[in-house]
């Protein structure tokens, strides 16, 4: 399909989108989330295309077809994109929720696709609305879902991963799940007025590290916990850099 179809049917996609919000509030859970979640995926399929944006993952097949915590660094406003475009292609993976702050709803199209694929949003300067968020994660993933959460708490624009929040990590020892570090490289700029860092390439990588199992961390604190993850994040990240900046495969044949 050329460019200016994909474009009209973006605009088309976005006017259902609308729609299709408005039919979960009233539905509820009878709107089936295969159905729900199969319009955010092809509006973001589709953006992808319109932004010549191409993405490449690794390590997917790692993850465990059951509820987990997915930890990703992030650099970029098309980061939840490109993780709901990987994700929902992924056979066997169960559905999943974002942990987004609330700033992020000021945007009509924006929270009606979040809300679609049931989004929880965090108020940082509300603790009552903090604790009914985490109650919500609680839920989400006794019904059978993952958590997907930016623990950064806000995009950073150099090439350097920032502290991660403990409390991030909350959820995963209180309900034993597995997490799952992802780190994306490639994306900064490609949404944003980043231009000092802005990948030429327009290629984003999306890499699944090593699944950290509840029993390796269950007697070990939050904050060890993030530290940890961070380092493996910022690690993996930083060779990305470096073989980006050789101008060699980041994702190398093994």
């Amino acid at each position: 399909m050329g460019l200016p179809f994909v474009c009209l049917a973006f605009a088309i996609g976005i006017i259902r989108l609308k729609g299709k919000a408005k039919k979960y509030q009233k539905m509820g859970d009878s709107y089936l989330a295969v159905d729900r979640y199969r319009v955010v995926y092809k509006l973001c399929k589709k953006l992808l295309f319109i932004k010549h944006i191409k993405v490449e993952n690794k390590d997917f097949d790692k993850i465990p077809k059951k509820p987990v915590l997915f930890i990703v660094n992030h650099k970029s406003q098309i980061d939840p994109i490109v993780l709901v475009k990987i994700l929902f292609e992924q056979e066997g993976l169960p559905y999943f929720s974002m942990v987004s702050k609330i700033e992020n709803a000021n945007s009509k199209i924006v929270k009606a696709a979040m809300e679609l694929i049931n989004t929880i949003y965090i108020d940082r300067d509300n603790l009552r609305q903090q604790l009914e968020a985490y109650e919500e994660q609680i839920r989400v993933v006794t019904e059978g879902r993952s958590i997907i959460v930016f623990p950064e708490g806000t995009r950073i624009y150099d090439h350097k991963i920032a502290d991660m929040k403990p409390a991030a990590f909350k959820i995963a020892k209180k309900l034993y799940i597995p997490i799952v570090p992802i780190v994306i490289y490639g994306s900064s700029g490609l949404m944003d007025n980043n231009k000092e860092h802005k990948n030429k390439d327009k290629c984003v990588y999306v890499e699944v590290l090593d699944v950290i199992n509840h029993h390796t961390f269950v007697n070990t604190s939050e904050e060890f916990i993030s530290q940890q993850i961070q380092t493996n994040i910022d690690n993996r990240y930083q060779k990305m850099h470096k073989l980006s900046l050789e101008r060699k495969p980041i994702f190398m044949e093994s």
